[in-house]
């Protein structure tokens, strides 16, 4: 049996918009496990982003359970869920969010070196080198993300989410700013990591060619997440 890295269990969440109560997301039952790419598509203001903030403890859930990596986020304090991200969760953004002045190195060493304040520096550049090395940018490493493609930016992005070595990685629309070859060559990278280094993959995305690509394709909608066999096109 695979083992499961993250699931919920009838979990909801509410928030408020000035007097009103909304209700983001209704019951939600899911599970994820090592290895495995799970793909969310839904039309915008469904829930998909909520879904992957409540699920990297960015969120909490106003009832039901939450768990990451045998962790039950609602007993932890804003310090444990701290420590539950760093040690089991890595997140791909749609905007790359590097930082400008920092080398493709400089960027992806800082997520160990927030994630590891023991680490000593000369693993820390080893480590992020080898990050870098695995999405094909070892010859990149020393370039501002000014001086690199959207897609080598994005590529740098994979490798900070992955140094850390997280149990899942959240995915939000990582492709939503590159074109579409470019998109199917990070998607292509972002797979082959995943399931050679056992890692869960939550794909958010708008692309339902891409999210056929996933071992499972789930659809929310209206707050509520259904399994699919097919994406509808």
């Amino acid at each position: 049996m695979t083992e499961t890295i993250a699931q919920t269990q009838a979990m909801n969440l509410h928030l408020r918009s000035g007097k009103e109560a909304l209700h983001i997301l209704k019951d939600i039952n899911f599970t994820i496990g090592r290895g495995e790419v799970v793909s969310i598509v839904g039309p915008s203001g469904s829930g998909k982003t909520s879904m992957l903030m409540v699920m990297g403890g960015l969120e909490r859930a106003s009832d039901g359970l939450v768990s990451v990596g045998g962790a039950a986020l609602g007993g932890l304090n804003e310090d444990d869920l701290a420590d539950m991200r760093r040690n089991n969760i890595g997140i791909l953004f749609q905007n790359f969010h590097l930082i400008p002045s920092m080398t493709a190195l400089e960027n992806v060493s800082l997520a160990l070196d927030i994630a590891f304040d023991d680490l000593p520096l000369n693993q820390i550049r080893a480590r992020a080198k080898a990050a870098l090395a695995e999405v094909g940018l070892a010859a990149r490493e020393d370039h501002l993300p000014s001086a690199l493609s959207g897609g080598e930016q994005q590529r740098v992005g994979l490798a900070r989410a992955i140094v850390t070595r997280p149990k899942l990685l959240l995915a939000d629309e990582p492709t939503g700013n590159l074109d579409q070859e470019t998109a199917k060559s990070a998607i292509d990278l972002l797979f082959n990591l995943a399931r050679a280094n056992g890692m869960a993959v939550l794909l958010i995305t708008h692309d339902n060619s891409l999210a056929q690509r996933a071992d499972r394709q789930m659809r929310m909608d209206r707050g509520e997440l259904s399994e699919l066999t097919a994406v509808p096109a």
